[in-house]
């Protein structure tokens, strides 16, 4: 995925469509994807995004094997602990502990979800 932090205007319709999704309701903070809104130097309005770009490191560190990688990330959450090893470890902060459970993007299988939702297009999937 690529995320364009200047056609992005935080409105969060990528985390609520992810999170209705796969969580059943629409709470930002159980989607696999996160847009932190901020001002730069007090005055400019920033957003800074966090999803998974496939790395694979959350799965090479997992101490359950709970995570696998094949065209994306898959959690198995009967072997996951909740111990947060992957969220510790991965580079981009793409990792979310939701109900003592890692939850990452999965990419929605090839059809991700956000980007389909996000009318600026700040999003895209290649």
């Amino acid at each position: 995925m690529k995320f364009s932090k200047e056609t992005c205007l935080g409105c969060l319709l990528c985390a609520q469509a992810c999170s209705a999704m796969h969580e059943g309701m629409y709470a930002p903070a159980k989607a696999r994807i996160a847009i932190e809104t901020y001002y730069e130097n007090g005055k400019e309005l920033k957003h800074k995004d966090a999803y998974c770009t496939l790395c694979g490191i959350c799965a090479k560190k997992c101490p359950q094997g709970a995570i696998k990688m094949t065209n994306w990330i898959e959690v198995d959450h009967e072997k996951c602990i909740g111990c947060a090893t992957c969220k510790k470890e991965c580079p981009k902060g793409a990792v979310r502990i939701a109900d003592s459970k890692s939850i990452i993007c999965d990419t929605c299988g090839g059809a991700p979800i956000c980007v389909d939702i996000c009318p600026h297009g700040a999003l895209k999937f290649e």
